[in-house]
């Protein structure tokens, strides 16, 4: 017979351990999008939403591994916190590139950069 407790421990460091793995895998994509798309908009929009989700996932796997609900209630407040504030965060600066000036890459853009004129 197997121990009901030492399944659900090993049961709760496979899902720590997979929602770290599912962190990196968006951190990964996330650094990758900064670097391949072709402007500030897009790449904020990778770099928020991968960093958000990479975020989350860590936060969840603290959740999954944390040893008392005073600090499960921590990590919950940390994760509304959170939750508002990048999102918040990534409009503002948005928001100020907007307002600066910078146009947001568009197709003829890149024609433009090749010499050709066609709509």
């Amino acid at each position: 017979m197997t121990d009901p407790q030492a399944i659900a421990e090993l049961t709760r460091e496979l899902a720590v351990s997979g929602l770290c793995a599912v962190a990196a895998l968006f951190a990964i994509a996330g650094t990758i999008g900064v670097f391949r798309f072709p402007d500030a908009y897009t790449r904020l929009q990778a770099s928020s939403l991968t960093g958000t989700t990479a975020t989350f996932s860590v936060l969840a796997a603290s959740l999954v591994a944390s040893p008392s609900i005073a600090i499960a209630a921590r990590v919950v407040v940390i994760v509304i916190f959170f939750l508002v504030s990048n999102p918040t965060t990534t409009h503002i600066i948005a928001r100020y590139a907007w307002k600066s000036g910078l146009d947001p890459w568009t197709d003829s853009a890149r024609r433009r950069g090749r010499g050709e004129d066609r709509p």
